[in-house]
């Protein structure tokens, strides 16, 4: 794994972008922010928090629901699962583990599973880009913003673009299933037996995932439960800048929110340290925070997105029986050779 080029140019980003953080602020000072900040906010933030993973659960619950009726407490736990693991482990292999444990704890395909979660991320880009265009029109017309106002109209343009392609595709793919699945055949038949039984295996599973695309009410109670998940988030990164003495309208925090997701795309360590910090201190500093008080507000944000999940997640592995290691070699090996 200390090979892989791609996690070091993952630490190489993160550690670049832990400098921009840090630039321009006084630790000193950040020191006296942190140590001045109201802390009993951190109760009602973290209600709002795991408010919000409580309906990422109930989202993933209609995009499984083709697939097999899953208890909502069991989906919870998986997705916490899933969330630490990408916090703790590199390559965000988060995914691969709640597809693993979901696999095995309720017999159902791994790939199937695998890919209600890739649905997962197309809701979560597509409301994101919902709350870019909601927060730049909510917002008075602000002219320090300037240069980074187009900037972010350019990724709303193109992850809308991305975005949209995407959605078409996949849908086009699920609606026209039998056509698809004609195809296929006549292309693996041509193959030897074995690997054509292993394709025709991979695709149905793959096929599987899309079912809830041919079930309009229930993508849409998907996309509702996603802006309700990403609403709490944004309101936890409202609350806890109230600790700091930051008054700023909720559509900057909505901003926030929607910029600094969008941005975690970018390689970077677990965690997704600096790629995460970097857009959420820029945003507060352009709508007049002190830079001292943004970086010192971004690191405690940071950290209670992290470390009370981290720490759940870990009791529900060990309640599984398994441990960190164990759930990072056995989700890539039995999400990589379910259909072997």
């Amino acid at each position: 794994m200390l090979k892989n080029k791609t996690l070091w140019l993952g630490v190489m980003i993160s550690l670049a972008l832990l400098a921009v953080v840090f630039y321009g602020t006084d630790l000193q000072t950040m020191g006296d922010v942190l140590r001045s900040a109201n802390y009993t906010l951190l109760v009602p933030a973290l209600v709002l928090y795991f408010s919000g993973v409580l309906m990422r659960a109930v989202r993933w619950r209609f995009l499984l629901r083709s697939i097999k009726p899953i208890g909502l407490a069991h989906l919870f736990q998986v997705t916490v699962i899933g969330y630490m693991a990408n916090d703790l482990l590199p390559f965000r292999i988060g995914e691969l583990v709640r597809a693993y444990v979901l696999g095995e704890t309720e017999k159902i395909s791994k790939t199937a599973t695998l890919v209600t979660i890739v649905l997962e991320r197309i809701f979560d880009g597509v409301t994101m880009l919902i709350f870019i265009g909601a927060a730049l029109f909510l917002l008075p017309s602000n002219a320090e913003l300037g240069s980074v106002e187009f900037s972010i109209r350019m990724l709303l343009l193109v992850g809308s673009i991305l975005f949209a392609t995407a959605v078409v595709g996949l849908v086009i793919v699920a609606r026209f299933r039998e056509r698809f699945d004609h195809l296929i055949h006549r292309v693996l038949a041509r193959l030897p037996e074995c690997w054509s039984a292993r394709g025709l295996k991979l695709m149905d599973s793959f096929f599987h995932g899309l079912s809830v695309l041919r079930n309009p009410a229930d993508a849409l109670a998907a996309l509702v439960f996603s802006i309700f998940a990403w609403l709490f988030e944004a309101g936890m990164y409202a609350v806890l800048a109230i600790g700091f003495g930051i008054a700023l309208p909720f559509p900057v925090f909505v901003l926030a929110t929607a910029v600094a997701n969008l941005v975690t795309i970018v390689p970077s360590t677990p965690g997704y340290v600096g790629v995460f910090d970097v857009p959420v201190k820029a945003i507060l500093v352009l709508f007049g925070v002190d830079p001292n008080v943004a970086a010192s507000y971004t690191i405690l944000l940071h950290a209670v997105l992290v470390v009370p999940v981290v720490l759940l997640g870990l009791v529900f592995t060990w309640r599984l029986g398994l441990s960190l290691g164990q759930l990072q070699k056995r989700s890539q090996s039995g999400v990589s050779l379910e259909n072997a």
